[in-house]
């Protein structure tokens, strides 16, 4: 009847935190959850900020670091660009010589091909000049913008790029100004 141990030396019974589910957790497991669940809203609040901050500070901190390979890129597109035009340009030569007429659109992407590369070529000109007080100083503002507007053209040239496929042809046949029709009904 009566046990070798004391009051004292009884295990305790946890008690139920929430008596209606039936837990038997300690407060101190619940506080660790707790204390879990607000690092895990912490790392998502950084993760968006994150999002919404280091990346729009890393792209211009990269236009300023990288403008030698935005001006490198830049250089290869254009070189690619007149590659194209280059070739697009020798079939609309050949549709000439044969009587065709060009179409609007393939005329107008050979315009917008001449103006984008010349505006490239001028912006890879101005590479040259980077420098201020003999070479000893970088100028940063000359970097930024070189490298953003460098960035910016490539993509507009890739832009056109794509836009080379007429899938109307580059030129039609237009019917002989000196033909004269003559009407042959048989009556």
């Amino acid at each position: 009847m009566f046990s070798n141990k004391t009051k004292f030396q009884k295990k305790k019974k946890k008690k139920p935190i929430c008596s209606r589910f039936g837990h038997t957790a300690s407060i101190v497991d619940d506080f660790s959850q707790i204390q879990i669940q607000e690092t895990e809203i912490v790392f998502a609040v950084a993760g968006k900020v994150s999002e919404y901050l280091v990346a729009p500070i890393g792209r211009q901190l990269g236009y300023l670091f990288c403008y030698r390979s935005h001006a490198e890129k830049l250089r290869n597109h254009v070189q690619t660009l007149r590659m194209a035009r280059n070739h697009q340009q020798i079939t609309v030569d050949e549709a000439t010589r044969k009587g065709d007429e060009v179409r609007p659109a393939v005329r107008e992407w050979l315009n917008r091909v001449d103006q984008i590369t010349g505006e490239a070529e001028a912006l890879t000109r101005y590479d040259q000049n980077m420098s201020c007080l003999n070479g000893w100083c970088p100028n940063l503002i000359s970097r930024y913008q070189l490298g953003r507007e460098a960035y910016k053209k490539a993509q507009v040239i890739v832009g056109i790029q794509t836009a080379r496929n007429f899938p109307d042809g580059i030129s039609y046949s237009v019917p002989s100004r000196n033909a004269t029709f003559v009407d042959v009904s048989w009556t």
